[in-house]
């Protein structure tokens, strides 16, 4: 049960992130330079502690490498970051990023994918393709790769699997979707019951990404909603959403289609929190608990494997 303390500290956590996010959306700044802005949100979360960081660049794709002091020898994350396919970097993604790698005992590459409207669908599926086969390329055995996103970035972590598996490449050994955005459609029922409660994204917000991002493709193809796609013979997958947030059920519906495709999936919706609020793990004690959640869902895969 929360404690004042937590109630208080979940409501102004909730306040700025609402804040920051209609900055964010604030469309009459050039894209280039509110990119710049947001690029700078490590300033207000640095890196987790006891995580090296090593940069470099794949086909012109800058990323990030993480290396934590706990690394488990040959196992890495690729991580695809989120924000609409519009916005935010590996240099955004690095407190949240780093963390990760610290609890999953992995080391981490988080990629810049090309952004929409300069660079439409497929581009950002194409350019995490890339940096998968890179990976490989490395020597990293398939079954010791994590793959996770959050929002947009999620949905890349799905669409990314299918684009291997149509590609002829190994599946990695496990999935993981922060808050992923997996339906171009809109057709979760959260997409009309709460936007009275989402701090952060409204469905107009989210159609205005869709016409940036597939500049009039079809939004059922599967490497836009891998909801849609073909799930079968997927890795194991955890899935983490908020309640009040607008894409809670992709989540849901994603997870009831994993279960029909005969995946395994584990599913976390977390009541009264908003989109990736994992990204908030320094402030608040249940963004912690639920990155270790997924820190647990690694170890108990990998204790078997």
């Amino acid at each position: 049960m929360q404690t004042e303390t937590e109630d208080l500290s979940t409501r102004l956590t909730k306040q700025l992130v609402g804040a920051a996010t209609r900055f964010a959306f604030n469309e009459s700044l050039p894209a280039p330079l509110l990119r710049k802005v947001i690029d700078q949100i490590g300033i207000i979360s640095p890196p987790a502690p006891g995580c090296d960081l090593a940069m470099g660049s794949i086909d012109g794709i800058d990323y990030d490498f993480w290396t934590p002091k706990n690394a488990t020898p040959g196992r890495i994350l690729l991580y695809s970051h989120g924000g609409g396919y519009v916005m935010f970097s590996h240099k955004s993604h690095r407190s949240l990023a780093s963390r990760l790698a610290v609890e999953f005992s992995a080391q981490a590459i988080v990629y810049n994918y090309r952004l929409a409207p300069e660079h439409p669908f497929p581009a950002a599926i194409d350019d995490a393709l890339t940096v998968y086969e890179h990976v490989l390329k490395l020597g990293y055995d398939p079954k010791n790769i994590i793959l996770a996103g959050d929002s947009a970035g999620g949905g890349i972590t799905f669409a990314l699997m299918l684009a291997a598996r149509d590609k002829g490449l190994p599946l990695p050994g496990l999935a993981i979707g922060l808050s992923p955005w997996v339906d171009m459609t809109l057709s979760g029922v959260s997409m009309r019951d709460n936007p009275p409660t989402d701090v952060m994204l409204q469905p107009e917000d989210i159609r205005g990404f869709i016409a940036k991002y597939l500049a009039g493709g079809d939004p059922k193809h599967a490497y836009a909603s891998p909801l849609f796609g073909d799930l079968r013979g997927l890795p194991p997958v955890m899935l983490q959403a908020a309640g009040d947030e607008v894409l809670r059920d992709d989540s849901v519906m994603l997870a009831a289609a994993l279960r029909a495709a005969g995946v395994a999936v584990e599913l976390d919706v977390w009541p009264g929190l908003f989109h990736v609020f994992e990204f908030a793990w320094r402030f608040l004690p249940q963004s912690n608990e639920a990155i270790v959640k997924m820190g647990d869902f690694v170890r108990r895969h990998f204790s078997r494997s």
